[in-house]
């Protein structure tokens, strides 16, 4: 189980490593686009920080303890906590979807 444990943390960190990765560039990307809305860099940075502070968390209670369910636990509500935001900020504070 130990073996487990620890392979999937070490999966999902690099999952959530990823994904923080592709907030930052897609800011960058929106940022510069005078065609995007800024409220969509926004929200991406935003859910990027989450999971970036889910990363901290994760690294502090499950990497350096050795209780690598503990920080798969972490790393996996960091990204449906980070999922639920990007979802809700897209929907709710970007205005009207366009699909053209």
């Amino acid at each position: 189980m130990a073996v487990l444990s620890k392979a999937a943390f070490f999966i999902l960190f690099g999952i959530n490593s990823l994904l923080v990765l592709f907030s930052i560039f897609s800011f960058i990307d929106l940022l510069f686009d005078p065609y995007k809305k800024m409220s969509e860099a926004l929200i991406l940075l935003s859910g990027g920080v989450i999971i970036a502070v889910g990363l901290i968390f994760a690294y502090q209670y499950g990497y350096s303890s050795a209780d690598f369910l503990k920080g798969s636990l972490i790393l996996i509500s960091a990204f449906v906590i980070a999922l639920v935001w990007i979802i809700i900020g897209l929907l709710c504070f970007n205005g009207p979807i366009h699909w053209q």
